[in-house]
């Protein structure tokens, strides 16, 4: 795997599920118990993340861990509008 990107693999996996379970970043980062923001910045592959943060997303996700390290096509302009509160 030349050139390969741990954190933008990891990044690209956690929207990947996160879309394929519909849900938000928002959602998701709640789910998480942390921000938006921060999600937005792991799904950048722009931090790195320690292995029990991985191992919670990936429970959270209801996946294996090793899903999370698989290499799939680069997700762009995934936006997925926010759902009103009530």
């Amino acid at each position: 795997m030349p050139n390969l990107n741990i954190r933008k693999v990891l990044g690209n996996n956690i929207k990947f599920y996160r879309l394929k379970m519909g849900l938000s970043q928002e959602e998701l980062a709640e789910i998480l118990g942390t921000t938006p923001i921060y999600l937005s910045v792991l799904e950048n592959g722009k931090r790195n993340m320690r292995i029990d943060y991985i191992a919670h997303i990936a429970n959270c996700l209801d996946i294996k861990v090793k899903e999370l390290f698989v290499e799939r096509k680069v997700i762009k302009n995934a936006r997925r509008p926010r759902k009103k509160k009530k």
